[in-house]
């Protein structure tokens, strides 16, 4: 599975790993949905919202796992 990168936009990771935004939407955060999604990163959004930015990657993995979903490869 491919590394998700905290340094790229929401936009962009949200495209990429559509579970994001469901597991963000859960914590009551629309990011997907936001303007600012296009130059907020994960970083900016873990700080914003004080997530525990690994403990979301694992989420984001093991949802992937789950559903058998595996993000498109670059």
């Amino acid at each position: 599975m491919k590394e998700i990168d905290p340094t790229k936009s929401m936009a962009q990771l949200v495209r990429e790993y559509p579970h994001l935004a469901r597991i963000l939407w859960q914590q009551g955060i629309e990011c997907a949905e936001c303007m600012a999604s296009q130059v907020d990163t994960l970083q900016d959004v873990a700080r914003m919202y004080k997530l525990d930015m690994q403990h979301l990657i694992q989420q984001v993995y093991a949802m992937d796992r789950t559903v058998g979903a595996t993000p498109p490869s670059h």
